[in-house]
């Protein structure tokens, strides 16, 4: 059971970094999207989906953006500040709550990622979005594109900084990535514009601060 649990907080802990981030710009999308997330190859009523979490929400103000991703045995927060580039994860899991020390990211070397808009639309959310592939020039990623709907309503800025979303013109309202090998399929649900609190997107009281190390420790892991 405690391998299970490390497993799955290395799962999400990778989900943090894959997720989008939004960065500081104005005309951004201010409020909160539900994501309703499957996974390509597993059915429904597989035991694997026990521990997999089936939503996430995103909350942003436009400077700092917020995931929660709830779970049957445990709860995780993603806060992710693009500005100074750090990503604070946030747990709460028998009775314990968690917070690993903030990770700073950069954004990727080397070629930046190719948008090709597709003249095909799709309604999502009630938002008209655009289908976008997404590669990087080179023969393997030209053939088998990355496939994104997008809405360029809610936001025409450079959203991203750290992953192939980055160049988009847009949110990405249906995409689907690899995590740990695990295809995640993730289309908005609800869409709220609305004023969003910092306090919102700030880390809770009660909360210790650890590294993985310790919290690997805590669970019995090496």
């Amino acid at each position: 059971m405690k391998k299970k649990r490390i497993s799955m907080m290395a799962l999400l802990a990778v989900l943090a970094i894959s997720l989008p981030s939004m960065a500081q710009k104005s005309g951004t999308f201010k409020g909160i999207i539900v994501y309703d997330v499957t996974y390509p190859g597993i059915s429904p009523e597989s035991s694997q989906m026990d521990n997999l979490p089936k939503t996430v929400t995103m909350t942003t103000n436009g400077d700092i953006v917020k995931f929660d991703v709830p779970m049957p045995s445990m709860s995780q927060s993603m806060i992710i500040n693009p500005e100074s580039k750090t990503t604070t994860i946030l747990m709460e899991m028998m009775g314990n709550k968690v917070m690993l020390k903030p990770k700073k990211g950069e954004t990727p070397s080397g070629k930046e990622p190719q948008v090709k808009v597709i003249p095909e639309t799709k309604e999502i959310a009630g938002y008209q979005c655009k289908k976008a592939e997404i590669s990087f020039g080179d023969e393997k990623s030209n053939s088998e594109p990355i496939v994104v709907y997008f809405s360029d309503e809610l936001g025409n800025n450079k959203l991203f900084f750290d992953n192939e979303y980055r160049t988009l013109p847009g949110i990405p309202l249906e995409f689907t990535y690899k995590l740990q090998g695990r295809q995640m399929h993730m289309i908005a649900r609800t869409i709220e514009k609305t004023r969003i609190s910092s306090k919102d997107l700030a880390v809770p009281p009660g909360y210790q601060e650890m590294t993985p190390d310790q919290l690997r420790q805590m669970f019995g892991g090496n």
